[in-house]
């Protein structure tokens, strides 16, 4: 399973949850149900505990948990931190995520720090 994490999306997590991580946890990237505005999939992140099912990512000093339901989709994705005049927040873009009705692509910016 291949996902890249930019610079920037790295230290914006280790700022956000870096300190919040306990022992086995790790940050959870998931397939979720459409939402924030997007026409198609949507994505989130938390900090959770890996399970016998899931498989664990590193990617520099971050540890990241995906499930089974969403590694097929979450394959080839890259995670990524934007701020500008239109959005703030993580950015996941998903190129083998499944196609919505408007053909969002598998890209949805939600802000908020992706909670």
């Amino acid at each position: 399973m291949e996902i890249t994490v930019t610079d920037i999306a790295q230290t914006r997590l280790n700022e956000l949850v870096g300190e919040h991580i306990q022992d086995g946890q790790a940050i959870r990237v998931f397939l979720g149900g459409g939402g924030c505005g997007c026409s198609g999939p949507s994505f989130g992140m938390g900090v959770d505990t890996k399970t016998d099912e899931d498989t664990l990512i590193s990617i520099g000093d971050l540890n990241f948990i995906i499930d089974g339901d969403s590694s097929e989709s979450l394959e080839g994705a890259s995670i990524d931190y934007v701020e500008d005049v239109m959005q703030q927040g993580f950015k996941i873009e998903a190129p083998n995520a499944p196609q919505g009705g408007g053909g969002g692509g598998g890209g949805c910016g939600c802000g908020g720090g992706g909670h």
